[in-house]
């Protein structure tokens, strides 16, 4: 037998003889045609979740026979199915720690106790490492959802989750609707102080509804709930609700639910404070309600109910897909394949629970999922505080990289130094670590990799090429054809406005009189001489822009080219609101290709471009060669079309200039690119551009985006 069957503290609690409580209920659940055993006291407070193997200890533990006898037995029976010394020790601490054992047998009971007494002296290191392991018991609820069942039981337990479906999918109908006027403002100020005193007074509020949904869940299906309090999150409480008890229900939809009762309810508060927000008048009443979607919505779907973190949504996917213990048997996975593949050890662990191809795939990909997913908002909570609190969120920062990156690598190396089984091959673990340590070096920071942006652009017309109509008239005359050639300042429409023409003349009349006033002021000797020249200035200044106006109604060509009024036919006699497309002169040059990218590709571009790829809308499947024909000096918010905005299809979020134009929410540069000879597209198509740089090293490239992410989020 080898020597890993064997525990060094085996001395201590092999004489002794445990017992499970009088009290303990077994329950026997089937995952994925595998049998999981629950045990759990009458409260359902402590439970435990076993496997086949770790039940046929536990069945065992009838207070007559000796942990040296169960043990032997399961070697006769099992052989090298039997469980190993260090597990069936870790197993007996397990349901010690459960209060799952009677504490009648004084070894074992020094040992597992010195155990618990070494945990509670890390206890601070816990909070550091992990800040949900602090939770303070309060009170008993069971009473109080025994009551909500009973109310909530007029209706069908499929009604309520129909109804909560129902109100969250009709705000989500809405959504868009609103989206413009929830984003308008963002975040921004999410964090100033008088709103975190609002966020403090909500927020515990929703959370303990949040608690009590699960809470009614598990009453609902038979289970007790006996323990509610609160758990301390940074020291900040929060409300919580012991619901281990749906680890005993038989069916994994009951578990599902009781797991994802807690987000439906959140989602079911942020749609409705999405209603009231909707009719609420600017104040304090429509800032609750915002900061109320906020929480239960958004940090909900981000944290609570998503499954590549450790909370409800990661219960929910764990039952469904039924795979207990989901984050920890992959994470023991990936350490199995790098000990065997890498380290060269040549032997897997016994495993007494086949595992199938479903089961390999989550492990295969659900822990480096879950890792990018953690550092990723880790990171991305500790630039978001940094925008008001920079040293709070420098240091969240730090130390997010330190637990997601320095923790793990320094406990995995920990683990793989005091590994027997890796201390046997010696060096031929060492050389196969180093060997993939030189890979993975030379992978990510010497092989180059292909490094392309792609980004859009227009087909470029200027502003000044487009025809529009100066003021709300309507068209007299056209002076020049569809199709024309015309040289620039040619006429080619003239609008009448009779109320613009009527006000010049009433401005022209104000401005006699105010001359007239004026001159005898000045006869007279008045004192109000100067007022009365004010008044002529203010005159004169009214009947120079009225007649700035009607000089506009005569519309002439700002550049030569050719005339292009899709409307032609029918345009005189025509009313047009001020601003209206009437048509546009395209130039006699080649047009360009006008692209707008976000303001950190401009330095790689000057520095790295390689080449350039271009494929317009009408015929994507044609690449064409492009060069750059002229740089745009500085970075501006214009945007070069609306095909460019959001709205348009485009990359570019946009806000509503002064003017009326539409300005990109972020800065942007801005190049043109020639075409191939004798291509002519449309103005205003799209294209798609593929800048090609320099080959470059991953960790080069994601310094460079880090350093940009840095740089952009602390103004710098």
């Amino acid at each position: 037998m080898s020597d890993s069957h064997h525990s060094n503290d085996w001395y201590r609690i092999s004489s002794a003889r445990p017992r499970l409580r009088r009290d303990v209920r077994v329950v026997r659940n089937i995952y994925l045609g595998q049998p999981w055993y629950v045990l759990s006291d009458p409260t359902g407070t402590k439970v435990h979740r076993l496997t086949p193997a770790a039940q046929e200890v536990a069945g065992r533990l009838d207070g007559t026979r000796t942990i040296q006898a169960i043990w032997e037995d399961l070697q006769t029976r099992l052989a090298e199915d039997a469980p190993t010394q260090d597990e069936i020790v870790r197993l007996l601490s397990q349901l010690h720690q459960s209060d799952l054992l009677d504490n009648a047998d004084t070894p074992m009971l020094d040992d597992l106790l010195e155990r618990r007494d070494k945990d509670r002296a890390q206890k601070w290191k816990k909070l550091l490492l992990n800040p949900l392991s602090i939770t303070l018991p309060l009170i008993d609820p069971d009473r109080f959802l025994i009551g909500l069942v009973r109310l909530l039981g007029g209706l069908p337990r499929a009604l309520w989750w129909l109804l909560a479906a129902a109100i969250i999918a009709t705000a989500l109908a809405f959504l868009p609707l609103h989206w413009a006027a929830l984003t308008a403002r963002g975040l921004e100020g999410f964090l100033d102080l008088e709103n975190l005193g609002l966020i403090a007074l909500i927020y515990p509020l929703v959370k303990a509804l949040h608690e009590i949904g699960h809470g009614v869940a598990v009453r609902s299906r038979g289970g007790e709930v006996h323990e509610m309090g609160l758990m301390f999150i940074a020291f900040y409480p929060i409300p919580y609700v012991e619901a281990s008890a749906s680890l005993a229900f038989p069916s994994k939809w009951d578990r599902a639910a009781v797991a994802a009762a807690g987000v439906v309810v959140e989602l079911v508060i942020a749609a409705c404070a999405f209603f009231l927000w909707i009719g609420a008048e600017p104040g304090v009443v429509r800032a609750v309600l915002f900061n109320t979607m906020i929480i239960s919505g958004l940090s909900t779907l981000a944290v609570n109910g998503n499954p590549l973190l450790k909370f409800d949504g990661y219960h929910v996917l764990c039952d469904l897909i039924e795979i207990p213990n989901l984050a920890k048997r992959g994470n023991d996975w990936w350490g199995e394949m790098v000990r065997v593949h890498i380290l060269g050890t040549g032997e897997r662990a016994r495993t007494r629970m086949q595992i199938n191809g479903w089961e390999r795939t989550w492990f295969a990909l659900y822990p480096p999922a879950a890792f990018a997913y953690r550092l990723m908002i880790s990171v991305s909570i500790a630039l978001f505080v940094a925008g008001s609190y920079r040293l709070v969120g420098v240091l969240l920062a730090i130390w997010s990289i330190t637990l997601m990156l320095a923790w793990p690598i320094l406990k995995t190396a920990q683990k793989g130094l005091t590994d027997p089984r890796i201390q046997r091959v010696g060096q031929r673990a060492v050389l196969g670590a180093a060997l993939t340590a030189l890979g993975l070096g030379a992978l990510v920071f010497a092989a180059p990799l292909p490094h392309y942006a792609v980004v859009q652009g227009v087909v470029w017309l200027p502003e000044e090429a487009i025809l529009r109509a100066p003021q709300t008239a309507r068209i007299v005359s056209l002076h020049a054809a569809h199709g024309a050639t015309l040289a620039a300042g040619a006429p080619i429409v003239s609008f009448a406005a009779p109320d613009l023409e009527a006000e010049a003349r009433i401005r022209a009349a104000r401005l006699q009189k105010a001359q007239a006033q004026y001159a005898a002021a000045r006869a007279e000797g008045r004192a109000n001489v100067i007022q009365a020249r004010s008044r002529v200035e203010e005159a004169a200044a009214a009947r120079d822009d009225a007649n700035a106006r009607l000089a506009e109604l005569e519309v002439t060509a700002a550049l030569p080219g050719r005339l292009n009024l899709p409307a032609a036919t029918g345009l005189e006699g025509r009313i047009l609101a001020r601003g209206a497309v009437i048509g546009q002169i395209l130039p006699q040059n080649d047009p360009v290709i006008r692209v707008a990218m976000p303001q950190a590709l401009a330095a790689l571009m000057q520095r790295e471009l390689r080449g350039i790829e271009l494929r317009l809308a009408d015929a994507p499947d044609r690449v064409m060669p492009a060069e750059v024909r002229r740089v745009v000096p500085a970075g501006d918010d214009i945007l070069p079309s609306p095909v460019l905005a959001l709205d348009g299809g485009g990359p570019f979020a946009t806000v509503p200039g002064q003017d009326g134009s539409l300005r990109s929410a972020t800065r942007l540069f801005q190049f043109d690119l020639g075409l191939p000879a004798g291509t002519r597209p449309a103005y205003g198509m799209r294209a798609y551009v593929r800048l090609n740089f320099t080959a470059k090293p991953l960790a080069v490239r994601v310094a460079r985006a880090v350093r940009a992410l840095f740089l952009r989020s602390f103004d710098v």
